[in-house]
């Protein structure tokens, strides 16, 4: 089973508007899918089915770096940029 990152950091919106992303990787790709994003947002993750794992951070991204490393992912998708 592939391990994807998906990283998407703020804005409410845009956020909500990741869900048919994560639903149709999930859907197409049968993989475990991680979230990267600000603590902050976490809760908006939370209950999708489709997400296997949420990393939040506070301040900087770096705080989960030492775990995301760890889980040698397949494909990071950074919709952040």
């Amino acid at each position: 089973m592939k391990k994807i990152l998906l990283i998407r950091f703020s804005s409410i919106g845009d956020i909500v508007l990741t869900t048919p992303i994560i639903r149709a990787l999930k859907e197409q790709t049968g993989c475990e899918l991680h979230v990267l994003t600000k603590r902050r947002y976490s809760q908006l993750f939370v209950g999708n089915p489709s997400i296997s794992y949420i990393h939040a951070f506070e301040k900087a991204p770096d705080e989960c770096m030492a775990v995301l490393l760890k889980e040698n992912f397949d494909v990071i998708i950074d919709l952040q940029k």
